[in-house]
């Protein structure tokens, strides 16, 4: 038997868990879309391998120091309006992302993508708050896994 009812969404705890996990899984697919379209894009901009591993390395560039910054934002303003905030500008990057027609511009949203990797932090805070210490990490195994 499950530590918490997950279909129950009349409860405002289960309901904040769906919403969280699913901004936490939107958030993922941002961070981590290139993988899967590294051979298209590679092919559609003509990219060096050396190039390509660039990318790589600054999609996750600035995701430690704004995991720090989103922290603070996040004790600041609270767990969901910063979520909110993460998710409108990060949809701002991955649409520059798509319509990017250069390499530089590649490289700059996909730097700036990283951000996206600051919701993590977020949810973990929100989860932890709307869960009692018996099922926070059982909750929390939800919203990460």
């Amino acid at each position: 038997m499950l530590p918490i009812n997950l279909l129950d969404l009349r409860s405002a705890k289960i309901r904040t868990l769906h919403l969280t996990w699913f901004a936490f899984f939107v958030t993922f697919i941002m961070w981590f879309s290139q993988a899967a379209l590294t051979p298209f894009i590679k092919q559609a901009f003509a990219l060096t391998d050396v190039q390509v591993k660039a990318l790589l390395i600054l999609n996750v560039a600035i995701t430690i120091p704004a995991r720090i910054l989103v922290g603070v934002l996040v004790d600041k303003f609270g767990p969901r309006l910063a979520y909110s905030v993460l998710l409108v500008i990060s949809a701002v990057f991955c649409f520059g992302y798509a319509f990017t027609d250069s390499f530089e511009m590649l490289a700059v949203m996909r730097f700036l993508l990283g951000f996206v990797g600051a919701g993590f932090v977020i949810g973990i805070r929100l989860v932890s708050e709307w869960f009692p210490a018996k099922e926070v990490g059982f909750a929390e195994g939800i919203y990460g896994g």
